[in-house]
């Protein structure tokens, strides 16, 4: 029907005709509307929650130290439920539909524990609203990388390689090098005298520094908290101080130095045995020289034992003699310089034992009345030490209730600085 024909027909048509169009315009734009209301309302409840990164507790790793070593590290994420939402009913002009009650579940994903080496992580995301639609995505996790444990201490019979507190730093010296690293002409592995003569030199001088300087030595300190090495291989020294490609395994002196502080009044003395040798200086001045029989003629020096060696007694190590040295005086909190060298004349076998005896402490006795002593310690003797000295001496029994402690000083002059 043409526009000419609608206008020529009779009012009430017209009107009636107007209104209807109308009244069809205003329902569409009313549907219309609603439709929009609809779509908003389901993407602003259906969208998913945002994912929740997962709590990571690392374990003992950290770095802190300069050894390496795994990590445990133990994760658990915990996949958080939407807020609850309520249903949502849309009557529209072609559809009805209705969005179910969002689950009030709480997903809980348990990650395994591993230990790790290398950081690396990853996960999965999707979502599902109201049965319409699916969808899958991918994402990254943290991860972590190896680190060395605060409790982690790389140890050896002769010392730990990272600084410890209270610890006595040592320096490895070689009889049979020069500071530069060449052969010395005049030094005869099997003349113990060659090994003596330069020993004497150093209890001469107190064993000062200088006294060292003209031997080779090694780059690298070590830490010492106790002195109980059991007897083993003489190359085992070189090795621990990493120079075992440098120095063959004889004619080698360790001086550990430091001011150590008493942790109470004491009188005592060093009690000890040594394969070759092992020496005690306090103060300056020579207080136990403990040395293989064939050995201490020519490593003795000026000092004399207040009471006689007993060559037949108990021994930690088998062969060694025990030698009681001079009794010392010193007060709670005093810095007190301490020296001790320990060597290896021939090569072969070493072995070290150092103990403390206070002139008026109770101690257990041995079936032949010998005393049952602590070993010289600078920090408090840890459950995995004692067994560890205790497999390494099956056969005799130390002092572990009533044991003095001698921590080194810390004043900025530790391990190699000391010796610079």
């Amino acid at each position: 029907m043409y526009e000419d024909d609608i206008s020529n027909q009779p009012e009430p048509v017209k009107k009636q005709r107007r209104f209807g169009w109308g009244a069809f315009s205003i329902s569409v734009v009313v549907h219309g509307v609603f439709a929009l209301l609809a779509v908003f309302y389901f993407y602003t409840w259906i969208q998913a929650p945002k994912e929740e990164v997962p709590n990571f507790v690392p374990g003992g790793g950290g770095g802190g130290n300069k050894g390496a070593s795994a990590s445990k590290i133990q994760t658990r994420a915990r996949a958080m439920a939407p807020k609850t939402m309520p249903k949502i009913a849309v009557d529209g002009v072609s559809s009805n539909f209705t969005l179910p009650d969002s689950s009030t579940e709480v997903m809980e994903v348990g990650m395994p524990s591993a230990n790790v080496s290398s950081g690396e992580g990853g996960g999965s995301g999707g979502g599902k609203g109201g049965g319409i639609g699916s969808g899958m995505g991918t994402g990254t996790g943290p991860g972590f990388g190896p680190g060395t444990g605060k409790g982690f201490i790389d140890t050896t019979p002769f010392g730990s390689k990272q600084e410890v507190a209270g610890a006595m730093p040592g320096r490895f010296y070689d009889f049979k090098q020069t500071r530069q690293g060449k052969p010395v002409e005049d030094y005869v592995v099997t003349r113990y005298e060659d090994f003596g003569s330069r020993v004497i030199d150093i209890q001469d001088s107190n064993y000062r520094l200088s006294a060292f300087r003209k031997f080779f030595e090694a780059p690298d300190p070590l830490y010492l908290t106790q002195i109980a090495i059991p007897l083993s291989d003489a190359d085992s020294a070189p090795k621990h101080f990493n120079v075992a490609d440098k120095v063959k395994p004889s004619g080698w002196l360790i001086h550990y130095s430091g001011e150590v502080i008493p942790d109470r009044d004491m009188n005592f003395r060093f009690i000890g045995t040594g394969d070759d040798y092992l020496g005690v200086f306090v103060k300056g001045r020579c207080r136990l020289i403990a040395a293989w029989p064939g050995v201490r003629p020519h490593v003795i020096g000026k000092w004399e034992p207040s009471e006689s060696i007993e060559t037949a007694g108990p021994t930690p190590l088998p062969g060694g003699p025990v030698t009681k040295g001079d009794w010392i005086k010193v007060k709670k909190g005093e810095k007190v310089q301490f020296d001790i060298g320990i060597g290896e004349c021939p090569g072969g076998k070493v072995g070290f034992v150092l103990m403390i005896e206070e002139k008026d402490g109770k101690y257990r006795t041995m079936a032949n009345g010998q005393k049952i002593l602590p070993l010289f310690t600078t920090e408090t003797i840890s459950d995995q030490t004692r067994e560890r000295v205790k497999k390494g001496f099956p056969n005799w029994e130390f002092e572990w209730d009533n044991v003095p402690v001698f921590p080194v000083a810390k004043d900025g002059k530790l391990g190699a600085d000391l010796f610079k």
